[in-house]
């Protein structure tokens, strides 16, 4: 750093005495004021330069990075590579199903007669497929909705009673809604047995 601090300044006194020396040797004039003006900018570019070079030597760490070792081999940098792809597509993932459940969310209670409870969605995520992130399987619970303060009347959707799966005495028959499951599957551009829609309590 002192090394390039020198040259500035030596650059530095060589332009001035340039400059001192041109405005001697020409004449009383115009010419003055535009050897200032090249001197001026001749100078002003060799700061910002030695500037740029001051501030390109200066160590940069990745915020990824900052609490790991500067001096790692080739093999754990791309286990440590791997890592953050995988958080990554976790997090964009992540995204894409609480951006997903919000649209449902404002889907199913534009009618104004039910609403979401809960919503489990399950997402392609093999990174290698042409199909990451589309819905794989969605499973929304609702109930009815607290207050009808619409100005139209909601369409009545009734609940058809499925038996689960099982068999067992405790197992109740479920309320699932077909045709909010069909609506959703058509706005979603998905087969609708990949759409399940069950009432709550």
């Amino acid at each position: 750093m002192l090394a390039v601090l020198g040259d500035l300044v030596r650059n530095l006194v060589i332009v001035i005495f340039l400059n001192a020396l041109l405005e001697m040797l020409l004449p009383q004039g115009e010419f003055r004021r535009y050897i200032r003006l090249v001197t001026g900018l001749i100078v002003i570019l060799m700061i910002v330069s030695t500037i740029a070079v001051l501030l390109g030597k200066l160590p940069r760490l990745e915020p990824v990075f900052a609490d790991r070792p500067a001096a790692v081999d080739g093999g754990a940098m791309e286990d440590q590579f791997e890592k953050i792809g995988a958080t990554h597509r976790r997090q964009v993932l992540q995204q894409c199903r609480d951006a997903l459940e919000e649209s449902l969310r404002e889907e199913i209670a534009a009618a104004g007669e039910w609403e979401l409870v809960e919503a489990v969605i399950i997402l392609d995520e093999d990174e290698d497929s042409t199909t990451f992130g589309t819905p794989q399987q969605i499973d929304l619970l609702v109930k009815a909705s607290a207050a009808n303060t619409g100005w139209v009347n909601p369409v009545s959707i009734d609940p058809v009673k499925v038996k689960k799966p099982g068999g067992g005495e405790d197992a109740g028959p479920a309320a699932r809604l077909p045709e909010l499951e069909q609506a959703l599957a058509g706005l979603l551009e998905l087969s609708p047995a990949r759409v399940t829609v069950s009432v709550g309590e």
